[in-house]
């Protein structure tokens, strides 16, 4: 594999990342070497965890790069993050330093305040081991095992990741890529953006938020022949304007399940262009399998097709006595180890070498093509964005005056997940109503789209003393 962490080669690549929606940032920074000179001047050792919270751009694209030249580790996480929040990851994780264009109001626990062009710096007290070593990257979960919880890789191994994704669905050198998912998002960063890195296909970079009238105007302006969406923006896009889609050489879906409806309206939709449907964790790197739906006869529209090359999946049996059979992914790019506090599912996610087990239940036909049957994890997908619940409990638990917490799971009526959280709070909390309390306690440690739909609080009996599903 060539050298991917030259820098002439990164310091090019960012250049050609378009951003295609401006953002009002500007692109300030110095080369990726000059970068990592800068963040070793801060202090920075080798293997040291930096938390970057930044919007899509090519500035958060050469801070990426700046950190891994300098040889730090670096982590991509949401730019509207409570500082609450923050400074649960940084402990969690033992990180170093936490930057972005403008650091969040609270107490981050920084020792000292700096800046790095047009980032704001927050140095944090230095753990006594650094988080990792050089060469590796941290990928958060996405609300999978909690929200300070993410999965320790190689560059590398993302980088093949990438590569095996982009070579199944047929990816190339002279495509225009589109990144519209949030590049915090595993499967953004590595299935897109680092797989034009690899092949040297240009690199479009704009939102979110997902607005229908920009991505037309992008797909127009710059001549996207790729995108890759959620089933939520698809969703919106059919109801609206399905025409938006016709024009793409290649359209794949990942981030959630497609339904088998959406699957064919799609292909028919876009007669003589390619339909891939994606499936994927971030502890596998996170790509794991892709249908070629176009190609396919419409009884497989429900699956997420074959597991990618160098891919290998084993189904073993839930001993729940349901019969169901839980997928192990065993990959040169899973991850290394986890990091962080994990929540809602096993701590061992690594049953073997090289092997993840994925916390979902599949089928596999004679053929091996994959059927997704549920997940075993706790947590939920809303509005393409995935929630541990077994988090929200925790923190919810931890407010003043609560004894317990809850968080039962209802559909809308047009079948989309959401849940509720009922607290049991102590008997003169109760009589003095916190309801109200709670939710603006809780929006301190929440981002919006994890907010609970509705909060019940009930007085707590003798029975309750602890969190519970």
């Amino acid at each position: 594999m060539k050298n991917f962490l030259s820098p002439h080669l990164l310091d090019s690549f960012v250049e050609r990342a378009i951003e295609a929606l401006p953002s009002g940032i500007p692109h300030t920074s110095p080369d990726c070497a000059s970068l990592g000179k800068a963040w070793r001047e801060h202090g920075l050792r080798p293997g040291d965890l930096v938390l970057l919270c930044l919007p899509n751009s090519r500035e958060l694209l050469h801070q990426f790069f700046g950190v891994l030249m300098g040889q730090g580790v670096p982590a991509l996480l949401p730019p509207m993050m409570p500082a609450a929040r923050l400074r649960e990851i940084a402990k969690t994780m033992g990180a170093y330093a936490i930057a972005a264009l403008r650091l969040p109001a609270g107490d981050l626990g920084a020792r000292s305040h700096g800046t790095l062009g047009p980032l704001q710096i927050a140095i944090l007290a230095p753990p006594t081991e650094p988080a990792g070593v050089p060469g590796e990257v941290v990928l958060m979960t996405s609300g999978t095992s909690g929200f300070a919880s993410g999965c320790v890789f190689d560059f590398e191994a993302i980088l093949l990741n990438g590569q095996r994704h982009a070579a199944s669905i047929g990816q190339r050198a002279e495509d225009t890529l589109l990144v519209s998912l949030p590049l915090f998002f595993s499967f953004a960063l590595s299935a897109q953006a680092l797989s034009a890195l690899t092949l040297g296909s240009r690199l479009i970079v704009s939102g979110p938020p997902f607005n229908l009238t920009g991505y037309r105007k992008t797909l127009e302006d710059y001549g996207i022949t790729i995108s890759s969406l959620t089933p939520v923006a698809i969703r919106s896009l059919l109801k609206s304007d399905p025409s938006i889609l016709a024009g793409l050489r290649v359209l794949s879906v990942g981030g959630d399940a497609l339904s088998h409806d959406l699957a064919a309206r799609l292909v028919e939709l876009r007669k003589g262009g390619d339909v891939y449907l994606t499936y994927g964790l971030t502890q596998a790197g996170p790509r794991v399998s892709t249908l070629a739906a176009h190609a396919e006869p419409s009884s497989r529209y429900s699956s997420v097709g074959l597991p990618l090359e160098g891919t290998e999946v084993s189904l073993h049996p839930i001993e729940d006595g349901s019969g169901r059979k839980q997928l192990f992914v065993t990959s040169d790019t899973v991850m290394k180890r986890p990091i962080g506090r994990v929540e809602g599912r096993s701590n061992n996610d690594l049953v073997a070498r090289k092997t993840i087990a994925t916390g979902d239940s599949f089928v596999q036909d004679e053929h091996g093509y994959l059927y997704f049957k549920g997940r075993l994890s706790d947590f939920i997908s809303r509005k393409g964005e995935k929630i541990s619940l077994a988090a929200v409990r925790r923190l919810a638990a931890d407010l003043p005056h609560v004894v317990s917490a809850r968080t039962p799971i209802f559909k809308h009526s047009d079948g989309t997940e959401d849940f509720d959280l009922e607290l049991r709070v102590d008997a003169s909390a109760f009589a003095t109503n916190r309801q109200f309390a709670s939710r603006e306690m809780l929006s301190q440690l929440l981002r919006r789209t994890e907010m609970p739909h509705e909060i019940r609080v009930q007085p707590a009996s003798e029975m309750d003393g602890q969190s519970y599903k």
